[in-house]
């Protein structure tokens, strides 16, 4: 066993997910446990969460409240991509010039500060993107939920919401 802090971005461990993630599609059963879950404390009573755990476990010491909210989100989960990020994801334009999640929205998930803070919201944003997201991508900023990942992903949501306005530069008025 790694007696050190899990590296979530490394191989193993997002082959471990992945693989994790995809057997969710053969248990629906396990999937739907998931999804029916309204907090992080009902997470931890599914055994899906535990098998992921326990899988993660060899590779370091695991967030567990980081690692409930990454198990209930990727159950909401129906397609992996990866050639956009989660918050470019958010901010591309479905139908004119408004974004897949409105800003109001993008900034209530910004400003959650907890991993319980963000149960609800980042649910609610996987559905709105029909299930469609980029797996390492939602992984990797939710397990590091902090001040550093919460820039990233205002960066990138507002970069695809210039780009989807056709205003690469930000000069509205000119």
């Amino acid at each position: 066993m790694n007696n050190g802090y899990l590296s979530i971005e490394s191989d193993p461990v997002r082959g471990k997910i992945h693989s994790w993630w995809e057997g969710l599609s053969d248990n629906r059963g396990d999937s739907a446990e998931l999804r029916r879950c309204h907090n992080l404390t009902e997470v931890f009573f599914c055994p899906a969460f535990h098998r992921l755990y326990q899988s993660l476990l060899p590779h370091g010491m695991v967030r567990r409240e980081a690692l409930a909210l990454i198990a209930v989100t990727l159950a909401h989960v129906k397609e992996d991509i990866s050639n956009v990020t989660f918050a470019q994801q958010m901010g591309e334009s479905r139908i004119g010039l408004t974004p897949s999640v409105s800003e109001a929205r993008f900034r209530k998930l910004i400003r959650c500060e907890s991993y319980t803070d963000l149960f609800l919201p980042v649910t609610r944003i996987i559905r709105m993107l029909n299930g469609t997201v980029n797996i390492d991508d939602v992984v990797k900023k939710l397990y590091f939920w902090n001040e550093k990942s919460r820039n990233e992903m205002t960066f990138e949501y507002f970069e695809k919401v210039l780009q989807s306005e056709g205003n690469q530069g930000g000069k509205k008025n000119e």
